[in-house]
């Protein structure tokens, strides 16, 4: 791109992958492009909260409730008018949404009286059950339809989005879903004891299948002892409390906020995900930035991201294929050693294969 180019990228969730996908493709924009870039997050974003080193060029109060919502809503023009002043301030040519959300079709409709075009990353075509926001379906198909082109994290999705007649093929770019980067604070090595560590991480929803795991857990026959961690945030349910009455597995509910996720990934030993369903994993992609052996289920977009990974253990989406799944792992001797993938480097393939093919489209 020019010289001249200002590109804007912005995400508005308050924590979670949201703002780290943001912080994270902008920080691979501005080593591979020649073009300012300038980032727009909620003034609520966790990631900023915890690192005062990132730049919110535009930041934008959101909400924390149905209610915050609503009134945002209301306040739409002000919104409006307050990213108008700004971008065009910023003499902003290219706009990229890392995740929908709610509010950005105020965003977009911002962008199209500057006629500045649009990219939109998808990461689904239809919510994961539990997950989600109410009407999140239909605003992301009229920000597809408003928005002059369209990345998706997986071929997977690039596939399903033009199956579903959601958008025509020359609008969409297939893409993947990187690493995220993050910097661990202890060495668990230095106390580890002879069980295997194994840690199941993420949204505790009824798509991450952890009713699978609960089952599968008792059909261990291996002598192997091991400790699991299950950690992440979800609704307390029969599953939750049926999976911490297992001797060896301790469910941990709670929002696991950036800052120790590192130190979560460093003491598994194998990181198991035995989802229902998916459309690429992000946590996955993560646990291989750190070396770490990985049992997945083969659902949705997750053999293309990683059949052809080492130590990778792909099984299919059963309790009998889950469980042998978990007994080969608990036979091979650990610590397990991989080659680490370079998060860094992953982002930055990605955004000059997006910026290389929106350049070429829109020109």
């Amino acid at each position: 791109m020019k010289k001249t180019d200002n590109i804007l990228v912005w995400q508005w969730g308050r924590r979670g992958a949201g703002p780290k996908i943001a912080v994270e493709f902008s920080n691979a924009l501005r080593s591979v492009v020649n073009s300012n870039v300038y980032l727009s997050l909620s003034t609520h974003a966790e990631i900023i909260a915890q690192n005062s080193s990132f730049k919110n060029d535009i930041p934008v109060k959101t909400y924390q409730s149905i209610g915050g919502y609503l009134k945002r809503v209301v306040q739409s023009p002000l919104l409006m008018i307050y990213l108008y002043k700004k971008i065009k301030n910023l003499k902003i040519s290219l706009a990229i949404c890392t995740m929908p959300g709610p509010l950005d079709l105020l965003m977009v409709a911002t962008l199209k009286l500057l006629r500045i075009p649009c990219v939109v990353i998808i990461h689904d075509v239809y919510p994961h059950p539990g997950d989600g926001y109410i009407g999140q379906h239909f605003l992301q198909n009229q920000l597809i339809k408003q928005s002059s082109l369209v990345v998706t994290f997986s071929q997977y999705i690039y596939e399903k989005i033009l199956s579903e007649n959601i958008v025509n093929q020359n609008k969409v770019i297939a893409g993947w879903h990187p690493a995220f980067s993050y910097s661990a604070q202890k060495n668990y090595e230095k106390s580890r004891g002879k069980e295997v560590r194994l840690l199941n991480f993420g949204r505790l929803l009824f798509y991450k299948g952890l009713d699978l795991l609960d089952e599968s857990l008792k059909k261990i026959s291996s002598n192997q002892p091991y400790i699991m961690r299950i950690v992440g945030y979800g609704p307390q349910t029969v599953v939750l409390d049926r999976l911490n009455e297992h001797p060896n597995v301790v469910v941990e509910n709670r929002w696991v906020p950036e800052n120790e996720i590192a130190d979560l990934m460093e003491w598994a030993d194998v990181v198991i995900l035995p989802y229902r369903e998916a459309s690429q994993s992000g946590i996955a992609a993560t646990a291989l930035a750190f070396g770490k052996p990985i049992l997945i289920t083969n659902v949705g977009g997750l053999a293309e991201q990683f059949k052809h990974e080492d130590l990778v253990f792909l099984c299919e989406p059963t309790i009998i294929d889950i469980a042998k799944g978990l007994e080969t792992i608990l036979k091979l001797s650990f610590p397990l050693t991989r080659k680490k993938h370079d998060a860094e480097e992953e982002w930055k393939k990605l955004a000059r294969h997006v910026v290389d093919t929106v350049t070429s489209k829109l020109a």
